[in-house]
């Protein structure tokens, strides 16, 4: 197998894992984790096969993706967040 379908192989498995703990932790439908996450920066980053942040645990990331959102408490949005979530909303819709 190439380095670059190892890699592939590795997102199918890990992305599924990272939106179900954003589905789990933060309280949010399987449709809207997935459009937040596939949103975010942590995911744009993770596309990137250089950025080696594909080795990390889906924990580790969704951890990653937390502090993005600029928030330690898991679950809660602060005004800002939710305003980006509706603008995430809003654009997918």
């Amino acid at each position: 197998m190439k380095k670059a379908e190892r890699f592939q192989v590795i997102m199918v498995l890990l992305v599924p894992k990272i939106v179900h703990l954003i589905m789990e932790r933060d309280g949010l439908d399987e449709i809207t984790a997935c459009k937040v996450f596939y949103n975010s920066d942590l995911y744009a980053r993770l596309e990137k096969e250089e950025n080696d942040l594909w080795q990390h645990s889906a924990e580790e990331l969704y951890e990653m993706y937390r502090s993005e959102k600029g928030s330690e408490q898991k679950g809660e949005y602060n005004n800002e967040q939710r305003g980006e979530f509706f603008d995430v909303l809003r654009r997918t819709v």
